[in-house]
């Protein structure tokens, strides 16, 4: 990463995934200054893999994403075969893999074969990406090219810098998040009288949730990010079956209503508590009292709840209304890994 074009530096970037972060990441970088030259030499979505050497337009490449264009039918660009590994085949320059393409939490699917390939060839990687951090913790932080996961853990939340921070002095006593916007907002308009089915319809059309929002609705969104965090912050060796999880389908206006009443609100929250011999890992619907910070929230913002021996409760939070700050979080490790090299 310390080619110099006229004195500043040079990233050469692969985007694989082109989605509503990968599309929101391409238009942050092209927005704005960043102090390095921030270039996106290949992208991958579910069409195909496009290379240029000197360079792919980042706002031209959204653009034509956000009007339902393929990469591979973008003019003016190579198709290089449909992997991140038949990128690299072409001898492209790459100074970093960006993985934010779809999640498979059977194999790791082609995130994690991405992520595999760029590091076998000595490539950083970020990802926005769950699934191959989630099934392959040990090896993708362990030795090897950096691997970067802000935005896997809660978007724009600095969640695993805040508890590094605590807890280099502090015992954690307990930690709550609450990690999923979809299944907050869709309990939200139960709560307001819409049912289960109307609620998550507003949500997809809002872009809120997903096609198949059983990923966040299920809890395992949620769960995914629990481990990440427990692992890369209380020294856990958590994996996905490790969680107890339960979705938020079940819970009724009535349930919703009656909280509400007793000065309570039910929150989709993850929770980390320590047992004698390891955590406690679950994910599900929980009643909290309206004074609580992670109950305080709206729909759209995200929060982490931290309950110390001897630096009492620490609190954060991020409103998250679309895709942008996630992919404010991977510019963030861009950023960070570029500037370290």
């Amino acid at each position: 990463m310390n080619d110099l074009d006229g004195g500043t530096a040079t990233v050469r970037l692969v985007v694989s995934g082109l989605g509503a972060i990968g599309g929101s990441l391409l238009r942050l970088i092209a927005d704005r200054d960043h102090g390095v030259d921030l270039r996106v030499v290949a992208a991958v979505d579910s069409s195909g893999a496009i290379v240029d050497d000197g360079g792919i337009d980042p706002a031209r490449l959204a653009a034509h994403k956000a009007a339902g264009g393929r990469a591979v039918d973008l003019p003016g660009v190579t198709v290089a075969g449909t992997t991140v590994g038949d990128v690299l085949a072409t001898g492209v320059r790459a100074d970093l893999l960006v993985e934010a393409g779809p999640g498979d939490l059977e194999t790791g699917g082609a995130g994690l074969a991405a992520v595999r390939v760029a590091r076998a060839a000595g490539i950083p990687v970020v990802l926005a990406a769950k699934a191959p951090l989630v099934l392959a913790w040990d090896e993708l932080t362990g030795p090897g090219p950096a691997v970067a996961y802000s935005a896997c853990t809660g978007g724009a939340l600095p969640t695993v810098t805040l508890l590094r921070a605590t807890l280099t002095s502090a015992r954690a006593l307990r930690v709550e998040a609450a990690l999923n916007g979809t299944s907050a907002y869709v309990l939200r308009l139960v709560e307001d009288g819409l049912d289960l089915a109307t609620a998550v319809e507003r949500a997809q059309r809002l872009g809120i949730a997903e096609p198949d929002p059983s990923w966040d609705l299920d809890g395992w969104d949620a769960a995914c990010k629990l481990v990440l965090i427990a692992n890369a912050t209380l020294g856990a060796r958590a994996r996905l079956g490790d969680v107890d999880v339960r979705g938020v389908s079940g819970v009724t206006r009535d349930e919703l209503l009656r909280a509400r009443a007793n000065g309570h609100r039910i929150v989709p929250l993850a929770t980390a508590v320590p047992e004698a011999d390891g955590w406690r890992l679950a994910v599900g619907p929980a009643e909290l009292p309206d004074a609580h910070p992670l109950a305080r929230m709206d729909p759209e913002e995200m929060g982490i709840v931290v309950h110390t021996d001897i630096a009492g409760r620490l609190a954060a939070t991020t409103h998250e209304p679309d895709a942008i700050p996630s992919a404010a979080a991977v510019l963030r490790d861009i950023l960070t890994l570029a500037r370290a090299a």
